[in-house]
């Protein structure tokens, strides 16, 4: 008796069980066709709408981490998840690819083969620790322009800083400076409007939106321009967390204090940069290898029409870690291969810490990365909550290497988005170094106490869908 109750506790019982009830069904169906046939046909064109979308999505790349996520959409909604599917992974031809053509090494090699970048020399680089830092001194190389001055956010947003913007853009275009700004059709709509783009225009300025809200649904909305650029004469570009909006100069604080980092670069690496930028202008561009120097970075970016970079180059970093890996993200919602190595990394005694905001400004995404952080904090990753306020700065130290740039710690950055960045070795990994431990002084550690059967459920259903928000 024993033996057969525990048979119903076996896996392979309830296969055999399923697999001998849809049998069944399709003897039951055979025998009665006649009676049952709008039922039968309904079901059937159902089912192979459900096969095929699923095949389709077997046979596609992608993470495994997305499939899942389609599989149980396609499953539990058979026709509406199919024409979700297509929909939502339609695709019109690549775009902001750059290409430079050159022989390289290690790292700088893969990149050049994902993504098209190279090692660049640079004169010198300065990190900025607020978004106040960053925009005083990129409004004043701004106004000193006299050649170009290109501009690509994810927000775009009218007020103080707008305005500021607007008059050090008419200084350089008085300079005799081609003005070109790009911003996102997500991220900027509500906060900039027609009439605004107008004035910029009549000011002798060209602007593109990237990706605009449709009046119908479109795939094309889900991968957005998410990058910071502002590349000015070929001669200094910068790049960071920061966006042009009030709030990231804490003009507008709506989540306390806006903790946000950025970088300037003079030198090779900023053509780099300049590159990135017309790719995006242009739908693609080349352009001849930048000069090596005394100080060479790795300026790199991500598109959801090339292979994931960064990702992959947080692996290598993490996986060659012996003293620290330092995270700051507004948001934190990895892969499976990620969470791994960062599980890896801190089993080896590498000190992994991670701040994320206290006072979140997408309650959703502050669940997903509490989600996330619950599985890796039992197996030695540290996570605090910077408690002024909201932490939106992008940064990711690995012993003596830095990754700064518009990437979040999370799937959609790495998958989604159109990112840039650049990985730094030396004396600028120190500065920023020095910024989280400030950072770290003002944050306590997450808390996660006893979940409520209601909010582990929650979790669950956050962390499955993660990869497609």
């Amino acid at each position: 008796m024993r033996n057969f109750s525990q048979l119903f506790l076996k896996l392979n019982f309830w296969i055999i069980v399923l697999i001998a009830a849809q049998v069944a069904a399709i003897i039951f169906l055979c025998l009665y066709l006649p009676v049952f046939l709008p039922i039968t046909v309904a079901f059937a064109a159902m089912w192979l709408l459900t096969a095929v979308t699923s095949v389709v999505l077997l046979l596609r790349c992608g993470s495994p981490e997305v499939k899942c996520a389609w599989f149980l959409i396609i499953a539990i909604l058979p026709i509406a998840g199919a024409l979700m599917f297509f929909i939502a992974t339609a695709r019109n031809k690549p775009q902001g690819i750059l290409k430079i053509t050159s022989k390289e090494d290690g790292l700088a090699r893969a990149a050049n083969a994902v993504c098209g970048t190279v090692a660049a020399g640079y004169d010198s680089a300065k990190y900025f620790s607020t978004g106040m830092k960053f925009w005083s001194y990129a409004l004043s190389a701004i106004e000193r322009a006299t050649k170009s001055v290109y501009i690509e956010f994810f927000i775009i947003a009218r007020g103080q800083l707008f305005n500021s913007v607007i008059n050090a853009l008419e200084k350089a275009h008085a300079n005799g400076a081609e003005i070109k700004i790009i911003c996102d059709g997500v991220g900027s709509a509500l906060r900039i409007s027609r009439k605004d783009i107008k004035r910029l225009k009549k000011l002798g300025m060209e602007v593109k939106v990237f990706h605009r809200l449709p009046p119908f649904p479109n795939a094309n909305i889900n991968l957005r321009d998410h990058r910071k650029i502002i590349s000015i004469d070929g001669r200094v570009a910068f790049t960071g967390g920061v966006n042009l909006a009030d709030e990231y100069i804490n003009i507008d604080s709506p989540y306390g204090f806006w903790k946000d980092t950025g970088l300037a670069v003079y030198g090779e690496a900023a053509k780099v940069f300049e590159g990135m930028f017309l790719a995006m202008w242009n739908g693609s561009h080349e352009m001849p290898a930048p000069l090596k120097g005394d100080k060479n970075c790795l300026p790199y970016y991500d598109c959801p029409d090339c292979k994931a970079f960064c990702e992959d180059a947080y692996i290598w970093a993490l996986s060659t870690a012996k003293e620290r890996v330092h995270i700051l993200t507004p948001y934190f919602c990895v892969s499976d291969k990620v969470a791994s190595a960062l599980a890896f990394t801190a089993l080896r005694g590498v000190d992994v810490t991670v701040i994320i905001p206290h006072i979140p400004d997408k309650k959703y995404a502050f669940e997903v990365s509490k989600a996330f952080a619950q599985r890796l904090k039992s197996v030695g990753v540290k996570f605090f909550e910077y408690t002024p306020g909201f932490m939106h700065a992008k940064t990711v130290i690995c012993d003596d290497k830095v990754f700064l740039g518009s990437y979040n710690f999370d799937f959609r950055s790495t998958h989604y988005n159109y990112e840039c960045g650049a990985l730094f070795e030396g004396e600028i990994c120190e500065d920023v170094e020095r910024d989280f431990e400030d950072s770290l002084a003002l944050s306590t550690e997450m808390q996660h106490g006893t979940l409520s059967k209601r909010k582990r459920l929650s979790c669950f259903v956050l962390r499955l869908f993660a990869p497609l928000i």
